[in-house]
């Protein structure tokens, strides 16, 4: 945070970072033997290792090299050998399945290696094709079964005379000779050998016992009966034996040791013998040929310099994977879905003796430190955007549930250099993953990960005479594989920007350039968002039969006193939204169009409050689902089979509600999932009814988090995650366009352009063992141009003092729900997680929580945070861009920092930047 800007300094670190240009960038090919330049432009050198195929980039302006894979991990890496090893060298890993079995490829070992790659100029850059998976396996290289003559014929290519001795001495000679007789007797169970030989002997070359002569004829009857495709070897006839009559044949021993093996594997590769070779030999005898390797893809990257950024894209027209090819084993068609494909996994990798931290998207924002000992818990992974809920039910409710990735970002620091990496395109398909060293290998690394075909195991229950209660599974797959692009840009920072807080500038500049962000409108107080809940439904009895009712919390009247109230107290800019208006309470009915729920008051009453709230310079934002189908009547034209989103199982998706004390589902609180392909005739539908009541802001609630596909068998009907993401995109800028503003829950990045307000903006990061802090990185990036408030103070894990606090870190708006009617009236219902709520027992915590946010923040709530960081355990300091700074305590005791006193608990505010 204090960064050193003394004049002196700077000259002599422009001078040090010439000279590191100078001798870095110019003799890279030096300093890296193998490596030539592919591109260059005024900030970045793009250097290919066309042999190894992997690139580094030079920062002409730090001196940086940034390397896609590291440059010493024949030395550094220690944890893992062989295969593994070697699969650091790689840029990409496919993942795949046989049948319900999950496998692996990378392009090293399975495409480089093996010499099937290309690489060819582009602008900018240059272009991989790889095709990755042998198109031969080793074992296709060498003949079971060959001619003598032909075999001697491969011998005299051989030079060295121990190789022929070596490989003529891994094979056996015999011939079907006519007339000849055999001095040693022997059979093979099946086969009657007189009836089958007729007039021939079956005569050895070598000197061989009786039981190594059955075990030779027994191996050769073996290749025929499978190359006929018989059941049995007594099923061979004398004719499918007759290409051996009289011919000396040799046969590849049945006791060759494996190294040996592989050992005769290289040597017939090495001497141009082919897999067709094979085939003409085996085919000679009746004997099974080699067939092709069925499970062969093809994957193509891109990589180019665009002003200070590196791209990185796989365009997805490249990716071919075998789909319904034939097999001539099985005699039959088979597929091998290629699902995932992980993309510069090792691209900055950081080794042991790093010292720095992996940034992750989770929630808020969240730190891995390098080489933070943690090689035993699990490698992080969360899908950009949250779980698609249409892939299967939550079966089970997780703390992880709480939060999710809001933004497709990542970046690594390295010492006094880092970088941050946006996905572009293919987010809504995007993982992000990180590991840290010991774990999978001895790297530091972060990297993203893209669903190719969607895919979900399926779990059955059966019962039977063999398989009783018994839980059997499957894997079922997107109809469609995903056909758009994935991109990653990586930036590149260094000195005292090469940080989280540099990541969020950047970023957010990233952001206003792409979208043309405007700032936020400081005008007036520190603005409040109040929630105020409307109505909800109960089940009561009504003339002794249970029923589900609607319960009016607060009416529009009620809504009215509550913000005549907040007024006179002197909170003069609140933005309100009101939950349950609509027909049914909080789970409303379909919204095609306005509905009212009468409970809560008429359409005049409800005119009567925007006139209010419109006359006090208040902001009004009604909520509405358009993503759950809360409250299903006969009469809806919601049709569950035509409008709901399918599972990958394909049955009509649902949201599962948990039962907190068990984590279990609860069977009849299911919520179906309103299909994406839905959206814009809903959304137009309900707003051209709106837009009559003058309203001009509207919530939009779950839309800004929840993205989720429509599984539809029919591949034309399928929607995909990243067309559901450009579908609500498309959306909420046409409900924009109309001139309505709009608010969302903790929104995705997509969304950004067209939000006023964020609430329940994430606070913390709720991810895995392997995290080991939160930073505000989310409300870094959306600071000064969209207002966000946490989760509601009244309803927060948090008690107020730390609640404050946090506000007062991350910038956030106060936010509170509040109802008219007693907290009882949602007490063993479905909505006691409202569990304090009413408004009158509030009102003094609300307005003293909301003064005291207020005299810190009314003058920088509208501004970027333009750094933050943490000056001891617990304790932060977030400056704005005026220079002002807050320290934020969250122990119970006094620190010291920055030679200043910060009480337990408190913080303090530094009103310039000047003075610390």
């Amino acid at each position: 945070m204090v960064r050193i800007k003394a004049a002196v300094f700077a000259l002599m670190l422009m001078s040090i970072t010439a000279v590191i240009l100078t001798c870095a960038a110019g003799s890279l090919a030096h300093v890296l033997p193998g490596f030539s330049m592919a591109a260059e432009n005024e900030y970045l050198q793009l250097y290919l290792n066309e042999e190894l195929v992997e690139f580094a980039v030079v920062d002409k302006a730090s001196g940086d090299i940034w390397f896609s894979n590291p440059p010493d991990r024949q030395e550094k890496e220690t944890v893992v050998g062989g295969t593994n090893k070697l699969r650091l060298n790689s840029q990409l890993t496919l993942t795949y399945y046989v049948s319900n079995q999950q496998r692996q490829m990378d392009s090293y070992n399975d495409s480089v290696l093996i010499g099937q790659y290309e690489i060819r100029p582009i602008p900018n850059g240059f272009r991989v094709n790889y095709d990755i998976g042998k198109k031969w396996l080793d074992t296709d290289y060498m003949p079971l079964i060959i001619t003598e003559e032909r075999f001697n014929a491969l011998l005299d290519r051989m030079e060295s005379e121990a190789d022929q001795k070596f490989l003529r001495k891994q094979y056996a000679l015999f011939t079907l000779e006519e007339g000849f007789q055999d001095t040693d007797e022997f059979s093979i169970l099946g086969v009657d050998l007189p009836s089958l030989l007729g007039d021939y002997g079956f005569k050895v070359g070598e000197s061989f016992r009786a039981n190594d002569k059955r075990r030779l004829l027994q191996e050769y009857l073996v290749l025929l009966r499978d190359g006929q495709g018989y059941d049995a070897l007594g099923q061979v006839t004398q004719e499918d034996i007759s290409p051996a009559f009289g011919t000396p044949t040799l046969m590849f021993r049945w006791n060759v040791m494996q190294w040996d093996r592989e050992r005769v594997m290289q040597m017939f590769k090495e001497y141009g013998y082919t897999p067709e070779d094979v085939a003409h030999d085996h085919l000679m005898y009746g004997a099974t040929p080699p067939y092709p390797n069925l499970r062969n893809f093809q994957v193509s990257v891109e990589y180019t310099i665009d002003g200070p950024s590196l791209v990185a894209r796989i365009p997805g027209e490249s990716v071919v994977w075998p789909e319904k090819v034939y097999d001539p084993v099985e005699d039959d068609n088979v597929s091998y879905p290629l699902t995932q494909i992980s993309l510069l996994s090792y691209f900055g990798a950081s080794d042991r003796d790093a010292e720095g931290y992996i940034l992750l998207p989770d929630g808020s924002g969240a730190l891995v430190y390098a080489n933070n000992g943690k090689a035993n818990v699990t490698p992080y992974t969360r899908s950009v955007y949250g779980r698609d809920l249409a892939a299967g039910p939550i079966a089970e409710y997780s703390s992880s549930l709480k939060d999710q990735i809001y933004l497709p970002v990542f970046g690594l620091k390295d010492g006094d250099k880092a970088f941050f990496a946006i996905i572009e395109e293919g987010d809504a398909m995007a993982s992000v993953q990180a590991t840290v060293s010991g774990m999978r290998d001895s790297f530091n690394k972060a990297w993203c990960s893209f669903d190719f075909i969607p895919q979900a195991r399926v779990y059955m229950e059966s019962e039977g005479a063999l398989i009783h209660l018994r839980t059997l599974s499957l894997n079922m797959y997107q109809s469609r594989p995903y056909r758009g692009d994935m991109t990653v840009r990586y930036h590149f920072l260094s000195g005292d920007d090469a940080d989280y807080a540099a990541m969020a500038r950047l970023y957010r500049d990233y952001l206003v350039e792409r979208y043309q962000l405007k700032r936020v409108e400081a005008a007036g107080d520190l603005p409040m968002i109040l929630e105020i809940v409307g109505s909800i439904d109960v089940t009561k009895p009504v003339w002794g039969i249970p029923a589900n009712v609607v319960v009016p919390l607060t009416t529009y009247a009620q809504a009215e006193a509550i913000l005549s109230d907040m007024l006179e107290k002197g909170v003069s800019s609140i933005a309100v939204r009101y939950l349950g208006w609509l027909k049914g309470g909080i789970n409303h009915v379909y919204p095609t169009k306005v509905e009212l729920e009468r409970t809560v008051g008429s359409g005049a009453e409800l005119q009567s409050l925007t006139q209010f709230i419109q006359d006090n310079a208040l902001e009004l934002f009604p909520d509405v689902s358009f993503t759950e189908m809360r409250r299903n009547r006969v009469f809806d034209r919601f049709l569950g089979f035509l409008h709901s989103s399918r599972f990958l199982n394909r049955r009509q998706a649902h949201l599962n509600v948990h039962n907190i004390a068990t984590y279990q589902p609860i069977e009849q609180r299911r919520i179906p999932l309103i299909s994406p392909a839905q959206y814009g005739a809903l959304l137009q539908s309900f707003m051209d009814d709106y837009e009559n009541w003058g309203i001009k802001g509207l919530s939009a609630g779950s839309f800004g988090y929840q993205l989720f596909s429509d599984f539809r068998v029919n591949p034309a009907d399928l929607v995909d995650r990243q067309q559901a993401q450009s579908i609500m995109a498309k959306q909420a800028k046409s409900v924009a366009g109309r001139g309505t503003e709009l608010m969302m829950e903790r929104a995705n990045a997509y969304l950004f352009p067209y939000i006023k307000y964020i609430v329940d903006a994430p606070m913390y990061a709720h991810g895995t063992e392997i995290i080991d802090g939160s930073v505000p990185f989310y409300q870094m990036v959306i600071s000064g141009y969209l207002g966000y408030g946490g989760r509601a103070a009244n309803l927060a894990d948090q008690a107020s003092r730390p609640y404050l606090l946090k506000m007062l870190e991350t910038g956030a708006l106060p936010l509170f729900t509040v109802a008219a009617a007693s907290t009882a009236e949602v007490k063993h219902t479905n909505f006691d997680y409202l569990y304090s709520l009413t408004y009158d027992h509030l009102s003094n915590d609300i307005l003293q929580l909301y003064q005291e946010a207020k005299e810190v923040l009314a003058g920088l709530w509208h501004l970027p945070i333009v750094d933050h960081d943490c000056l001891s355990p617990n304790v932060f300091i977030t400056e704005y861009e005026d220079g002002t700074a807050i320290i934020v305590n969250y122990n119970r005791e006094d620190v010291e920092v920055l030679d200043r006193i910060i009480p337990a608990e408190d913080y303090l505010v530094i009103k310039s930047q000047s003075r610390w």
